[in-house]
């Protein structure tokens, strides 16, 4: 089909996020949809279809990357992932299909089941292989609305040392925090508040949404989960919120500048989570390669910090694309699915 383009899906727990490339490679679409697939497997065909409908009406080739397989409705990663492209086929149809297994190349939608180890989760792969064809040496950094990969590439190759969520948690290139769906009570166990260090309960009563809200960092374009409480996102709602973390009332405990200062201080023992991890990487980095940053997600404004900590050159992933300036800022949120469509793209 000489007028096709290149579909790319990250199809996630949360989100559902899309990218359409052109044959010249310049990222046409991108968009991103609420997927809370924990509330059962219709809500994967909702987003599914709706996604569909913002797609052009041009032939595409559809290349997918999925994250949705660790949702808990699931038994196991290899049933989700066999299900997941089950009901992808259904919406898309199974003819041009092709699904992302990372370090075993590409699965059609008749082989997924078999590769279902390598395909899962393996958006991460996806991004770092596009990025490493471009930069050549460097880290990537992608911090998402609830984990973060830290991934060490030279030579224009992704070098990892884990490739499932389990190998990579244990060698620090997965850590599971990121800057929306992160309960607060994941962060640490105590913050001072007014003057004295004040534990942490226990209890999902507020996220790193909140905390980021509250030091203005947050873009309310990547906001989309619903807040623990069902409330609103407002700077009083999230203080509120924060403030019952630490067993207090918004009104008896302080003023909202308490909060932010709270706020702050979580902020930097998450960025310093993620620099512990970034460290381990980078240590494993030969002593003559000149690295730089790349800097992919809704958070990567920490990743920019980092950059600037360690006097390292900073590449934001928006610079790699060629999009209209209007869509950089998504792409960038949306760096999986844009990476696996230019690399379905580019596939000889």
């Amino acid at each position: 089909m000489s007028n096709e383009t290149f579909t790319g899906w990250d199809i996630g727990g949360a989100h559902l996020k899309l990218a359409n490339v052109s044959k010249a490679g310049r990222v046409d679409l991108v968009t991103q949809l609420p997927l809370p697939l924990w509330q059962g497997i219709h809500m994967l065909d909702n987003s599914l279809l709706e996604a569909r409908k913002r797609l052009p009406p041009a032939p595409s080739i559809h290349a997918i990357t999925t994250t949705a397989e660790l949702v808990d409705i699931f038994t196991d990663r290899h049933s989700g992932v066999r299900i997941v492209a089950e009901h992808i086929c259904d919406i898309l149809g199974p003819e041009n299909i092709r699904f992302y297994a990372g370090r075993s190349g590409w699965a059609g939608p008749d082989t997924a089941g078999r590769h279902a180890r390598d395909i899962a989760s393996a958006n991460w792969h996806a991004t770092a292989a596009y990025v490493a064809g471009i930069v050549v040496d460097g880290i990537l950094l992608d911090i998402g609305s609830t984990t973060t990969d830290v991934i060490l590439f030279y030579d224009g190759q992704v070098r990892y040392l884990g490739y499932t969520d389990y190998e990579r948690l244990a060698s620090g290139e997965l850590v599971y925090t990121g800057i929306i769906r992160t309960p607060v009570m994941a962060v640490t166990d105590k913050a001072p508040v007014a003057g004295k260090w004040q534990p942490v309960t226990a209890e999902l009563f507020a996220t790193m949404a909140d905390v980021y809200r509250l030091t203005g960092e947050l873009n309310e374009q990547d906001d989309m989960q619903n807040t623990p409480d069902g409330g609103g996102k407002s700077l009083v709602d999230s203080a509120r919120r924060l403030a019952r973390m630490f067993g207090a009332d918004l009104s008896g405990h302080g003023s909202l500048e308490c909060w932010r200062i709270v706020a702050t201080y979580l902020a930097e023992v998450q960025l310093d989570r993620i620099n512990q991890s970034f460290q381990l990487v980078r240590s494993r980095l030969e002593g003559s390669i000149n690295a730089v940053l790349v800097g992919a997600g809704a958070g990567r404004f920490l990743a920019r910090k980092l950059a600037l900590l360690h006097g390292l050159e900073y590449v934001d992933f928006a610079d790699l694309i060629d999009a209209p300036v209007q869509m950089k800022y998504p792409a960038t949120m949306a760096a999986a699915a844009v990476s696996v469509a230019q690399l379905a793209r580019l596939q000889p």
